[in-house]
């Protein structure tokens, strides 16, 4: 059992229920790609900062691509990785959350343990437990009943949001997967730091010919100069893109993929109540009775997990 694994995907899931308001907030101002953009700038510039100060230990970079070594099988696994996140996963969460509202958003990016499940199978040859598939039911069906409510009481949210939001889900996903494999030859550090740098290069690249087709590069970093902004790219660029995914990475490393879902519970109540307080939503009854489904799904499926490890613990101890 793996309580540090556990306590990081708690922590991860409380900044990442946060990330939905911060980005929300750019994007009444600036345009999707903009916000990308900035945000992984940062966030590599921050890691190679710490990884220069050897604050954190990286051992991959460009060099590992070019010559031949022990874990060049694993690199694809790393680059696919960084290919799902930050560069899929994270256009299609932004463009979803720049046409819905927050509680939508937390509601659809709640479904993603039915993506988790059927991957985990597919790539891991593993699946849940009747029991834990009793509890991952639970929180699907609170999530579709929160779902279905929201739906017809309306609001801000557009059909194409909702689809980029189950891309999403589906990026994010194949995300564990690969990050799982990779985690066999690399570090959470490793797969953060290369996550980062796709993700600057990609979103800069294109934002770079974008703004010169426009004719405003010499305005490229002026979202940073404005203080309410430049916080929220700092939560964005180093607390959700580095903290969190570095904390995600290693528990990925440690519990399985139904387990990591069934944590995302935390971040949908967060994001919905940051919505109701700081976004002008408001909490309906509906909510009020998937939630508790929801944190079932979330403590029944880990629960079962740590006896199972525990199990597993004292049959190796007894050889």
């Amino acid at each position: 059992m793996n309580l540090i694994a556990y306590l990081f995907l708690l922590m991860k899931g409380i900044i990442y229920g946060l990330t939905p308001y911060f980005t929300g907030e750019l994007s009444k101002s600036y345009d999707v790609i903009d916000i990308l953009a900035l945000r992984f700038l940062l966030s590599f510039f921050a890691m190679w900062l710490l990884k220069s100060l050897k604050i954190v230990k990286v051992d991959v970079g460009i060099k590992n691509f070019i010559k031949k070594e022990h874990r060049l099988p694993n690199l694809k696994y790393l680059l696919l990785a960084g290919l799902f996140e930050p560069v899929l996963y994270m256009f299609f969460e932004t463009m979803g959350i720049s046409m819905t509202s927050s509680i939508t958003t937390a509601v659809i990016l709640s479904l993603s343990p039915i993506s988790s499940s059927i991957l985990e199978w597919v790539f891991f040859k593993t699946h849940p437990t009747p029991m834990q598939g009793v509890f991952l039911g639970c929180g699907i069906l609170g999530v579709i009943y929160i779902a279905i409510n929201t739906s017809a009481d309306g609001g801000e949210s557009s059909t194409l949001g909702i689809i980029f939001l189950v891309l999403a889900i589906l990026s994010g996903n194949l995300f564990c997967a690969f990050s799982k494999k990779s985690s066999a030859k690399f570090t959470a550090f490793d797969i953060t730091y290369i996550s980062c740098m796709l993700g600057a290069v990609a979103f800069n690249a294109v934002n770079i010919i974008r703004h010169i087709i426009v004719g405003d590069i010499i305005h490229y970093f002026d979202p940073y100069l404005i203080p309410e902004n430049l916080l929220s790219f700092l939560f964005l660029g180093v607390g959700s893109t580095i903290i969190a995914t570095a904390m995600n990475n290693y528990a990925i490393s440690k519990v399985p993929m139904s387990t990591l879902a069934a944590f995302g519970g935390v971040s949908t109540v967060v994001t919905v109540l940051v919505g109701a307080t700081l976004g002008a939503e408001s909490i309906r009854f509906y909510h009020l009775i998937g939630f508790p489904l929801i944190f079932a799904r979330m403590v029944g499926v880990s629960a079962i997990t740590m006896m199972k490890d525990r199990k597993k613990q004292k049959i190796e101890k007894s050889k």
